[in-house]
């Protein structure tokens, strides 16, 4: 057990320094990634002891405190969620809810399963095959037939559905990489939001003419770097996903693929109306650089949103989808974000409270203060977003020309390592040589 404990923390650590995403560390995803490795059995005491005779204590008329563990390390989801919880502590006076967001949150979360001590409430990405390791593990509650899943947007909660048919997560809100864009540069230089590569393309050249920077980007954390590669892939290549799918899978190459190599040129075009900057720079750093007006237009996900707005609050804030060569054949990369799960190995006492919790931040109106903070679109009913700016993105979402993020489907110590990958095609900008690296790396990573 101590040689699988190693290995696991091993794997985790080394996702830590390969993916780094999140609080800047983290994705998702944003971060939208979390570890591939399989969380082992606990070892030592019964890990649903959580919390020292919690039972007891609530009997007594003493006040129940619950770890929230959340993995959005952002300013805008964090702040989203301590308001409903300084809501919710102020009317349950017998429960208290800790928020707790660390650094490199999914290697934590591992960590922390695999000693045995679970958060009986945390946050993490349903759609992902990590998620279901977790969930045939025995660790993940299922929640199926609570009352509060019913304030769900069916078509996100039908995106967490597990093999078994059960839900085993609160699904919050759903994440997008997209294209920011300052919407006062834009209307001073007469443009319009771009809906095809070609009208991409002369936007950036108007922009350029006028003395301005039309795209800032941030390739210092492979992590973010990855993010625009998924979502280049979604836009650029529909057919993308599946072929890294098969090409793990022995049955394709990306060096053979007809789709990978126009990704990589319209990258090398995007690069050349983008900072100089931009493999040494920071998320951080990008967000303030575009949010005080040195570039028009950023990459990156709803994630930031909050983040960027946040660093000005004059900032007129708009968002699209990266196009493809026309409107129709634009997709865009999309999953589920926020979702809250409550630990199986939590008391009874536990998940009562966790699951009082769960159904307050599933009342619309508590949703929607998460909303006004994070900016992404929600996945509870009855959730308004005023912000007119991120219009193109819900539209598209809500048509349902979307796909879901690599680890969906795609063993994760795979994706992460393309990152690595792709980060290197930002410093040499050799067509040729990343789709034969990418080829190289999967077979690698896919045999270990």
């Amino acid at each position: 057990m101590k040689k699988k404990l190693a290995v696991i923390l091993c794997a985790a650590m080394t996702f830590t320094a390969l993916a780094g995403c999140g609080q800047t560390a983290q994705p998702a995803e944003n971060r939208n990634e979390t570890t591939q490795e399989e969380a082992q059995e606990p070892d030592g005491e019964d890990a649903g002891e959580t919390s020292e005779n919690a039972a007891d204590k609530q009997a007594s008329g003493e006040v129940l405190t619950i770890e929230f563990f959340q993995q959005k390390g952002e300013e805008g989801p964090q702040k989203g969620y301590q308001a409903i919880i300084d809501k919710f502590n102020a009317e349950n006076p017998d429960i208290v809810i800790e928020m707790n967001t660390v650094p490199d949150p999914g290697t934590v979360l591992t960590s922390r399963i695999s000693s045995g001590d679970i958060p009986v409430i945390f946050s993490d990405y349903p759609t992902q095959m990590q998620f279901g390791q977790k969930v045939a593990n025995g660790y993940v509650q299922d929640l199926s037939g609570q009352a509060f899943l019913d304030n769900v947007n069916p078509s996100s909660l039908e995106m967490t559905k597990q093999e078994d048919g059960g839900y085993y997560a609160l699904p919050y809100s759903r994440n997008y990489i997209g294209v920011y864009y300052n919407q006062t540069i834009f209307e001073e230089n007469s443009l319009e939001v771009p809906t095809t590569w070609e009208e991409f393309l002369q936007v950036c050249e108007t922009l350029k003419a006028a003395g301005i920077t039309p795209m800032g980007l941030h390739g210092k954390d492979p992590g973010r770097v990855g993010h625009m590669f998924q979502s280049a892939v979604v836009a650029w290549a529909p057919n993308g996903v599946e072929t890294i799918e098969k090409t793990v899978a022995g049955e394709a190459t990306i060096a053979g693929d007809t789709e990978f190599p126009q990704v990589f040129d319209k990258m090398k075009t995007l690069f050349t109306y983008a900072n100089a900057d931009a493999l040494a720079l920071s998320d951080t750093q990008c967000y303030e650089n575009f949010a005080n007006g040195q570039y028009a237009m950023c990459i990156t996900g709803s994630y930031a949103r909050g983040t960027i707005s946040s660093l000005n609050a004059d900032l007129k804030l708009g968002v699209f989808p990266l196009p493809n060569d026309t409107a129709q054949n634009t997709n865009c990369l999309s999953g589920v974000d926020a979702a809250i799960c409550v630990s199986a190995k939590a008391s009874d006492a536990e998940k009562e409270a966790a699951y009082r919790f769960l159904a307050y931040l599933a009342a619309t109106e508590n949703a929607q203060i998460f909303c006004n903070s994070d900016g992404a679109p929600s996945c509870i009913n009855g959730v308004v977003n005023d912000d007119t700016g991120i219009a193109p993105m819900v539209e598209l979402i809500n048509a349902g020309k979307t796909h879901d993020w690599m680890a969906s489907t795609i063993n994760n110590n795979v994706v992460t390592d393309l990152y690595n990958v792709v980060q290197g095609f930002w410093a040499e900008q050799d067509v040729d040589a990343v789709l034969k690296n990418m080829d190289a790396s999967i077979a690698v990573t896919s045999a270990e």
